[in-house]
């Protein structure tokens, strides 16, 4: 193979990779329910107790090449209590991502403050905004890449195997609960708004940023119960971002289990549900996936299974296996004087 047909098979790969990363899709979860933080800076704070801990995996496409590998952890928690029912909340998030025969990988730290406004003294009815500044490294390791002959342009160090970059987020919430039983929210994100350059090049010799699309998330859901042990949680998300579009729909059906006696106190939750993914792109759109859900709660614990069954034109190769995606949420409460206490009662997403 001649060093033109190299630099070329060179030049086709990076493009590929730039594109894929940088005008593509973002890298996303399927939990739409047990991620708020990936979806929504604004989601920072918003549950029933004073500190949380997330930890999100995922494992896409194995069985058709050497897949996707995503793992996510944050932490948010409530940092003050403004007037009695509006509230300051902050986080931390921590991603990482492997796609490839080439290991690229995304690796971030996140950090998120949000301010909650009540509209009512009972904390039913509020408006949460949020946003999150994100530092991003990628990496891609070249000696992955196979040729029958020495390329010069990676010998010589012309290009890198890592880039790194600010990236700033924002986000806004609207939550309203109309009773004890019921709720209901929808919130608005925007990702990339400083559109950082994300193009792997030498930067001495080339001036030609690669930006990347701003993503938008529209999102939403319901908790409405149906009977004493049965309650119905459906969501939704939309992305749109540069030439694509995704949307997910679907929803969970909740089973209550209750203490024998005069106080029925739950003893545990059971979550059952499937949502379908479909995405739209300029000329082609259909049908992407199943995604399949259970999920436990018990007290402050709760635990996510899922398992993305494909159903596109892709299953060809992948035979109809997609991700499996497993996530943990603890919740932690501590005593504190009740006159400090805010007011907000958060809704369960």
């Amino acid at each position: 193979m001649n060093s033109i047909f190299a630099k070329t098979l060179l030049s086709i790969t990076f493009l590929f990779i730039s594109l894929s990363f940088a005008k593509g899709q973002d890298i996303h979860l399927s939990h739409i329910h047990a991620s708020p933080t990936v979806l929504n800076p604004a989601m920072a704070g918003l549950f029933n107790g004073q500190a949380r801990l997330i930890g999100n995996t995922r494992s896409q496409w194995n069985s058709v090449t050497k897949g996707y590998k995503t793992v996510v952890g944050s932490a948010d928690m409530k940092l003050a209590v403004v007037n009695k029912s509006d509230f300051i909340s902050g986080g931390i998030q921590l991603y990482s991502d492997r796609a490839g025969d080439l290991n690229f990988t995304t690796s971030s730290a996140s950090l998120s403050l949000a301010y909650l406004k009540s509209f009512d003294k009972r904390g039913r009815n509020f408006v949460s905004i949020g946003i999150q500044n994100s530092y991003v490294g990628n990496r891609v390791d070249y000696t992955k890449i196979k040729s029958f002959e020495y390329i010069p342009a990676l010998g010589k160090g012309d290009l890198p195997n890592q880039i790194n970059y600010w990236d700033v987020n924002a986000g806004i919430g609207w939550f309203y609960m109309p009773n004890k039983h019921d709720s209901y929210y929808i919130g608005f994100s925007a990702f990339h708004l400083n559109n950082p350059d994300v193009g792997f090049r030498n930067a001495e010799t080339s001036n030609n940023a690669l930006t990347m699309y701003r993503r938008f998330n529209l999102h939403g859901g319901a908790s409405i119960k149906m009977s004493e042990e049965l309650t119905l949680k459906p969501s939704f998300l939309f992305m749109d971002q540069g030439p694509h579009q995704e949307i997910t729909l679907g929803s969970f059906v909740r089973y209550k289990t209750n203490r024998k006696g005069l106080h029925k106190r739950p003893l545990y939750f059971i979550y059952a549900g499937a949502w379908l993914r479909t995405y739209m792109e300029k000329d082609v759109q259909g049908v992407d996936a199943i995604v399949a859900s259970v999920k436990y709660e018990y007290r402050k614990l709760s635990i996510s299974i899922s398992y993305d069954i494909n159903i596109s034109s892709y299953t060809l190769a992948s035979s109809g296996r997609g991700g499996l995606e497993f996530s943990v949420i603890r919740v932690f409460d501590w005593d504190r004087p009740k006159k400090k206490r805010h007011k907000v009662k958060c809704p369960i997403l």
